[in-house]
């Protein structure tokens, strides 16, 4: 298949799903019935949270703060995204640019094609992993309460795959089975628009990455032809920085908050998840917990790495551009 786009097409369709791609009918329905369904999950959770917000109760308002923080930051996310969606869609206007001026030129188009490649695998390297340990770590409470509990746990209570205090019954058939379903597959939707936002972090980096790739390879093609350069060469050079400042602020303008919150809101969802391991170790599930917090933490560390990446990733470029001039 013929690569086009830094945006892979996984990307693409989670875009278009959440109503933040451009040009796609109904993209404001799209994006409220998303925002709806998460602030109703948002309500149930904070019910928890203030119905168990006692000493007896640590251990289950511990263990439910590290999904309600992260419903928080990806409502948080979005939010910021909707209200900057000019921004978001004179970046991809600007992916598709560079991506027709370079498709003539084999060099440029080998360098893009490289970023595109690594942008995809990546992107569903992480929708695959972050799908598998959000199964792994919800379904675990099944699995501890199944295999690892003693005969004599006389507790009857069924449990939803995550805390939530909702108004009404929820422990008779065929109501209990309707809500697992559903909030299970709710889990994997939150997932699934997680693994869309760090994509589009990796994929907006590795564009202009690319970008910067260019530039200084048109910068030692320069310094090797110094008696067939002309000023239309630099002039070219000169438009394609300013266009990569540009993009550079579009993103600042984009995820400099986002950042901000994301390293916050992690910062506390690894301290919460910190004390279950401890709160756990006398616990007879106490294995099976531990496993499947790592999973939690692998899912949180990729977030923060994503951020780190971001930065340290574009430094690293500027550092290259300026010892290749």
């Amino acid at each position: 298949m013929v690569i086009t786009s830094t945006v892979s097409p996984t990307l693409k369709m989670g875009l278009q799903f959440v109503g933040m791609w451009p040009d796609v009918p109904y993209s404001t329905i799209y994006w409220l019935s998303f925002m709806s369904s998460m602030l109703i999950i948002q309500c149930f959770q904070y019910l928890y949270i203030c119905d168990h917000f006692k000493m007896s109760e640590l251990s289950n308002l511990v263990d439910s703060l590290p999904l309600t923080l992260d419903y928080s930051l990806t409502l948080l996310k979005y939010t910021s995204l909707w209200m900057y969606r000019r921004v978001f869609h004179e970046i991809l206007a600007t992916i598709d640019n560079d991506w027709r001026e370079c498709i003539n030129i084999h060099q440029h188009l080998h360098v893009m094609t490289i970023k595109a490649n690594m942008s995809h695998s990546i992107t569903n390297a992480m929708f695959s992993f972050n799908a598998i340990a959000a199964a792994l770590y919800f379904l675990g409470d099944y699995v501890v309460r199944s295999v690892f509990l003693t005969a004599d746990y006389n507790d009857t209570l069924r449990q939803l795959p995550i805390k939530i205090q909702l108004p009404f019954d929820s422990q008779q058939s065929p109501m209990f089975e309707f809500l697992v379903v559903t909030l299970f597959l709710h889990i994997m939707l939150h997932t699934f628009t997680v693994s869309i936002f760090n994509g589009l972090i990796f994929t907006l980096v590795l564009h202009v990455s690319g970008q910067i790739d260019i530039i200084c390879q048109e910068f030692r093609n320069i310094s090797r032809n110094t008696f067939l350069c002309s000023l239309p060469s630099f002039g070219i050079l000169v438009e394609r920085h300013n266009r990569i400042i540009l993009f550079s602020e579009n993103m600042e303008k984009l995820f400099s908050f986002i950042a901000l919150m994301q390293v916050v809101w992690n910062t506390l969802v690894i301290c919460c998840l910190g004390f279950i391991v401890i709160i756990s170790i006398h616990n007879e599930a106490d294995t099976f917990v531990f496993v499947k917090t790592v999973f939690g933490y692998c899912v949180i560390f990729i977030d923060v790495f994503v951020i780190c990446f971001a930065g340290e990733h574009l430094s690293f470029k500027q550092i290259n551009c300026k010892c290749n001039v």
